[in-house]
């Protein structure tokens, strides 16, 4: 009889232990799965945060900042077809180009 409970015993501990290995295991692939999103995410705002800064260089650099000007400028960037430019703001990917009497007042960040 005692026999039989040592190896009731081990089966316990045997199914306990590959249970943990198994949740261990479980919470590691998804901390890595969960770093992998999250790298994604910001390597993309990264990026969208690259081209609004090459978009203000160009409108510094190759206009006099009205927003004829800076609509011309911009007619090579990805959301043009969603901006208006019938109003004083026209956004980008994370900024804002605000004008007063079609001049550039400011830049702000929109998020």
């Amino acid at each position: 009889m005692d026999r039989r409970r040592m190896r009731n015993k081990w089966k316990i501990g045997f199914w306990i232990c590959l249970l943990l290995l198994i949740v261990t295991a479980a919470i590691g692939f998804y901390s890595v799965i969960d770093q992998a999103v999250t790298l994604t995410y910001m390597k993309e705002g990264y990026s969208d945060t690259e081209a609004d800064l090459e978009s203000v260089i160009q409108i510094i650099e190759q206009t006099d900042q009205s927003k004829q000007e800076v609509k011309m400028v911009l007619k090579e960037h990805r959301l043009y077809e969603y901006m208006d430019f019938e109003t004083d703001t026209i956004g980008l990917e994370r900024i804002l180009l605000i004008f007063n009497n079609d001049s550039l007042k400011s830049i702000k960040k929109q998020w």
